[in-house]
């Protein structure tokens, strides 16, 4: 074999090799409209995504739509084989979600677009918008890195608005979340600006980070 095409072969393996550890395993909880569009956005980017739902049976025509690197799974298998763990639920079936996924997430970053509103989600969704998003997330999913983000924009515009230089702000506060929350925001075709978790409420419907912004003009709103 001369030493060119040595050579090539070479760098071929080292970039498929590069390829495939850049390759995430994305399990999405819950497969609705936001779940659903968002999985398929992170499959078309080249990534792997298991949809799970309490009826993983009813998702073969989201599997076909995402592509050939998507799967469904039940919840279960979700929890185990992603390497990062997207809730896209209803919020008042946190603390139900919570039981069942008891001691399967410790140390995996879940990335959490799920939202509680008091009429829907009842007692649940008060008592997390009293306490703050955050704090609730945390008590019931301990021993995670959270990550919040795409809290306060439709599915619609999760579609329409990718590409197109717009922002997401994300709610973090160790390396390990903030990192793995801004790289599915950027795959998603979105330009992530980080803040505390603490601030999470803010990016609620209605809050003062919710909407769609330019990066410029998201800083802007709050003197960055």
């Amino acid at each position: 074999m001369s030493r060119i095409l040595f050579l090539m072969l070479a760098s071929l393996v080292l970039c498929t090799s590069q390829a495939m550890a850049d390759t995430l395993k994305i399990s999405v909880i819950g497969a609705g409209n936001v779940g659903g569009t968002l999985g398929t956005q992170w499959v078309k980017a080249g990534h792997s995504v298991m949809f799970s739902s309490r009826h993983p049976e009813e998702l073969t025509d989201l599997i076909k739509t995402a592509g050939p690197n998507a799967q469904a799974g039940s919840v279960g298998d979700a929890a185990a084989w992603g390497d990062v763990i997207v809730l896209s639920v209803p919020y008042g079936a946190m603390p139900v979600l919570a039981e069942q996924l008891k001691g399967k997430l410790d140390g995996k970053v879940v990335f959490s677009t799920s939202n509680p509103f008091s009429g829907r989600d009842a007692d649940v969704g008060r008592k997390a918008l009293e306490v703050g998003v955050a704090l609730a997330d945390r008590q019931y999913l301990p021993g995670v890195h959270l990550v919040r983000a795409f809290n306060a924009i439709g599915y619609a515009a999760m579609k329409d608005q990718a590409g197109k230089d717009k922002a997401i702000p994300i709610f973090a506060d160790d390396a390990q979340a903030r990192e793995m929350g801004a790289r599915l925001v950027r795959d998603a075709g979105f330009t992530p600006v980080v803040f505390p978790l603490a601030r999470a409420n803010e990016g609620l419907p209605g809050g003062p980070l919710s909407g769609i912004w330019t990066e410029t003009e998201l800083k802007r709103k709050v003197g960055l």
